[in-house]
């Protein structure tokens, strides 16, 4: 129970802060629609004309950018929310107050990160609500249990990806090459606002090498085409192996990070 008490108490203090800042959260929920909105006009510039790219996921082009937007920003906020969290407590000085609590080190970060995924769980009810009743999306031919495989296959391997930048936080406070990459690179070469069809051949091959690759294009599949187990089965078995290796790799190097800044004295420092 104890350990319950304290994820609450996370819960409860980023609720409060984020409480606090409405106007922020509406300027975001603003800027959300209106980016909707400029792949929306985009995807009408073009009709019902598809390119061939798009032919195998059976959608028009704002269909795929819209779901594979409210898809990768979910799973995304396992990538960023764990260092993020990590600089947030450095910065105020309750890193090591906050370490101190009976929780390890891996349930700590994941009651750090809470409120951030119940909020992500949020964005994408409204993702899910706007593009049924604004957008007038059809999702009837969803295969919904293999599209849920998908997403909790991409969710455990991005939140591994996550930690993993964590580590960087904690080593170097500032400067996290992993969370740049992430940032930068995994939307634009994963499939998230095209299909990663369309990268000339040098980018495809580290297209390819990107866990977000396959989980955008699994989940696209399976909510679109209506795919299932066997149809998606490559793309699964490689998110397997992705949550196979990060997973534990990502456990362990954290767990160094931390016992590294310990031993030099850096952990409250920012």
């Amino acid at each position: 129970m104890s350990a319950l008490r304290v994820i609450a108490a996370f819960i409860r203090r980023d609720y409060l802060a984020e409480k606090s800042y409405r106007l922020s959260f509406a300027l975001g929920a603003l800027a959300t629609l209106a980016n909707l909105a400029v792949f929306y006009f985009i995807g009408r510039l073009f009709g019902s004309a598809a390119a061939p790219q798009l032919e195998p996921f059976g959608t028009t082009y704002f269909a795929y950018v819209f779901t594979a937007m409210a898809f990768f920003g979910y799973i995304g906020t396992g990538a960023g929310s764990y260092a993020g969290r990590l600089r947030l407590e450095q910065t105020q000085g309750t890193l090591e107050a906050a370490l101190s609590t009976p929780l390890g080190v891996l349930p700590l970060l994941a009651a750090m990160s809470a409120w951030n995924f119940l909020f992500a769980t949020f964005e994408l009810l409204v993702y899910a609500l706007a593009g049924v009743f604004i957008f007038k999306l059809d999702f009837s031919a969803a295969n919904w249990p293999a599209a849920g495989l998908v997403f909790l296959l991409s969710a455990a391997c991005f939140a591994a990806l996550g930690v993993l930048s964590a580590c960087f936080v904690m080593l170097f406070k500032r400067g996290n090459p992993l969370a740049w990459v992430l940032n930068n690179f995994e939307g634009l070469l994963g499939g998230v606002y095209f299909p990663a069809a369309v990268l000339p051949a040098w980018l495809a091959v580290i297209s390819n090498l990107l866990p977000v690759t396959y989980a955008v294009r699994a989940f696209q599949l399976a909510v679109h085409k209506g795919a299932g187990l066997a149809a998606l089965k490559s793309d699964l078995l490689i998110l397997a192996a992705f949550d196979i290796v990060l997973i534990p790799a990502s456990a362990w190097l954290f767990g160094l990070a931390v016992g590294r800044a310990r031993k030099t004295g850096t952990l409250g420092e920012y």
